[in-house]
């Protein structure tokens, strides 16, 4: 947001993150991330937070360049730049041939998740509601343990084909069978007992037990991805562990439902046409959306993407801090940002992390894990990976308006994790039996061998783990930072095969808390070596961390209704052991300075037209086609 032959080369997910993203750092994933893509002296104001919780409502050598699509708008001649959306991404991807969704480490944030792909319903974090996409409504019994989703009319395939109750049933129970070995597989065998087609349109699905979440969990996504539906009549007969659903011009593969189909690809581009037959459009349910081509290349730099910006040669990206966006701003007066006014930049929801293998040792043990986080100076974070943009972070929460009385209520019990005091670090690590060396200024154990700290990150983590290496190493910590690319880091990190990464561990909490603090169950813990199971945005449990206690109090946070006041006590007794434990250190918020260019698009999401959650690198972009307006 993905492992196995494809493993290391196959990329994501929120988030999620958080991922193949602009041009700038991505931020979740987190979803699918989730890839997702891709922090100030005073913590911002919330910026995007829905205000109540939703209402039930209606390798890399490059595979040779292919193409594919139905009749698509442009085809056939030269597609004007005014009709064309440019969206850079800063992750060049080893296997693009692969446009299975579900595999372990797919990346699905070059197009696939926002321009083909459709969820049934989306959160939308700007309102707390859920909003219907394929469907248009939901229902449930009394005990939680039913639900009815009822599908739009008209809902077709990019061939033309009926969408239909049975496609969601086939993918639904193909999730089911193949669990674990698929994205979202673990959650489907955990809580669908069975799904069947009512009718054509409406789908009944029998649940293992109450779950007031299901719907919002699962079937809208609570960050970069949903379970989307698949064509079961390409998919019928396929192993879809290893079926890469491949590209074919003369069928017009990949087939999916959205507005958008395949025009070309490579490992540096990814180029889509508009379904000018999209079932969307046709039926009324959505504008068609006015780009006729959207294109995505890889851009290795952020300096070119945002020269590209400057040159009104793309229309979406992003600024690393408020200095070069005021930089952009100035050579460019066309390029818009999320917002001008501090706090810059939205708040992403998936907060900054140092994730630690629990598995390894000396780092098992929690004493030194709070020892690297008594290490970690936030707040120069936050002032120099980010010029003052943002704030640090105690915990896993973003910063939402929904998410105050959470983060209000347990403020006593995260506020030591903030603390930064390298006399408490070196304590706790003098404690395990280690000595500073005077002369090499680091730590050294019992066995005559230093204390050292191996730290990954993907390439748009890179600003944030390089100040953490800097600042571990200070504190007499031998640590090195090693930057993998995409897939590699998330196969690794997946399987337990690290010791410490730079990512965002526990994203997903946008409107309540379970959904980020259930990546902590003992559940998703699997043996070293063997691939973690991906949700939204990224591995859940990547450290490995395991307390029964912890995990029987999400359990019972999980069966009770959004909003629920017991939910609240049981969150405090819940943070209380994690933040005893420390199974993952929180550093920073996340804000993300997005920047739009407005030369050929308008009407793009933004803090005063905020119709739904700005990042390009999620599912809900499709909001965003079906709003653009052309500028000339």
């Amino acid at each position: 947001m993905r492992r196995r032959w494809f493993g290391a080369l196959v990329l994501i997910v929120l988030l999620a993150a958080c991922g193949g993203a602009p041009a700038s750092p991505p931020t979740s994933a987190p979803a699918a991330a989730p890839a997702a893509t891709a922090a100030p002296a005073a913590a911002p104001a919330a910026t995007a937070a829905p205000a109540a919780a939703p209402a039930a409502t209606a390798a890399p050598a490059a595979a040779p360049a292919a193409t594919a699509a139905p009749a698509a708008a442009g085809a056939g001649g030269t597609v004007a730049r005014k009709d064309i959306l440019v969206i850079p991404s800063n992750v060049n991807i080893p296997a693009p041939d692969i446009w299975n969704p579900y595999i372990p480490g797919t990346f699905i944030l070059q197009g696939m998740n926002q321009n083909m792909m459709e969820p049934l319903f989306m959160l939308n974090y700007e309102t707390g509601k859920i909003d219907g996409w394929l469907a248009e409504s939901y229902s449930n019994n009394d005990a939680l343990d039913e639900w009815t989703v009822k599908l739009r009319p008209g809902t077709e395939w990019s061939d033309g084909k009926p969408l239909t109750s049975d496609d969601v049933v086939f993918t639904i129970n193909m999730l089911k069978q193949y669990a674990p070995q698929l994205n979202w597989s673990g959650a489907v065998k955990q809580w669908v007992k069975s799904v069947e087609a009512v009718d054509d349109r409406t789908l009944k699905f029998t649940l293992t037990g109450p779950n007031p979440r299901f719907v919002m969990e699962n079937l809208a996504g609570t960050t970069s991805q949903a379970i989307v539906p698949l064509p079961k009549h390409i998919w019928e007969g396929q192993d879809p562990v290893t079926f890469k659903n491949p590209a074919d011009a003369k069928t017009g593969a990949p087939i999916f439902s959205g507005p958008y189909v395949v025009k070309s690809f490579s490992s540096t581009e990814f180029d889509y046409k508009r379904n000018d037959n999209w079932w969307g459009a046709k039926t009324g349910a959505f504008k068609l959306p006015a780009p006729l081509e959207i294109r995505r290349p890889w851009v290795a730099d952020n300096a070119t993407a945002g020269q590209m910006l400057v040159n009104n040669e793309s229309d979406v990206g992003g600024a690393d801090t408020p200095s070069i966006l005021k930089s952009l701003q100035a050579q460019n007066p066309k390029l818009l940002s999320y917002t001008d006014k501090p706090p810059i930049g939205w708040i992403d929801p998936c907060p900054r992390m140092l994730t630690v293998n629990t598995t390894v040792k000396p780092w098992d043990k929690k004493e030194m894990r709070w020892a690297l986080s008594y290490a970690m100076n936030r707040q120069q974070i936050v002032d120099v990976v980010n010029e003052g943009a943002g704030a640090t972070s105690s915990f896993i929460f973003p910063d939402y308006k929904a998410m105050k009385p959470y983060q209000d209520a347990i403020k006593d019990i995260i506020a030591p994790i903030g603390e930064f005091n390298l006399d408490k670090s070196h304590k706790l690590i003098e404690g395990q039996g280690y000595k500073l060396d005077a002369g090499t200024g680091k730590y050294v154990g019992p066995d005559g061998k230093p204390l050292s700290l191996d730290i990954v990150a993907p390439p748009f983590m890179e600003p944030w783990a390089r100040m953490v290496v800097q600042q571990l190493n200070a504190d007499g910590i031998d640590a090195a930072l090693r930057t993998l690319e995409w897939g590699i880091f998330r196969d690794q990190t997946g399987r337990g095969q690290f010791q410490a990464a730079t990512d965002w561990d526990g994203c997903g909490s946008v409107i309540e808390p379970w959904f980020g603090m259930q990546r902590y169950h003992k559940k998703w813990v699997n043996p070293v070596g063997t691939a973690g199971t991906e949700y939204v945005d990224n591995t859940s449990n990547a450290g490995r961390w395991s307390n029964d206690k912890y995990s029987e109090l999400i359990d019972q946070m999980g069966s009770l209704p959004v909003g629920d006041p017991k939910v609240t006590d049981l969150m405090k007794q819940a943070v209380t052991i994690w933040a005893d434990e420390m199974p993952d250190i929180p550093l920073v918020q996340t804000p993300a300075i997005l920047v739009w260019n407005t030369t050929y698009w308008t009407n793009w999401p933004t803090a005063d037209n905020n119709y739904i959650q700005p990042p390009g690198w999620w599912e809900h972009f499709l909001r965003h086609l079906v709003e653009l307006k052309p500028a000339q």
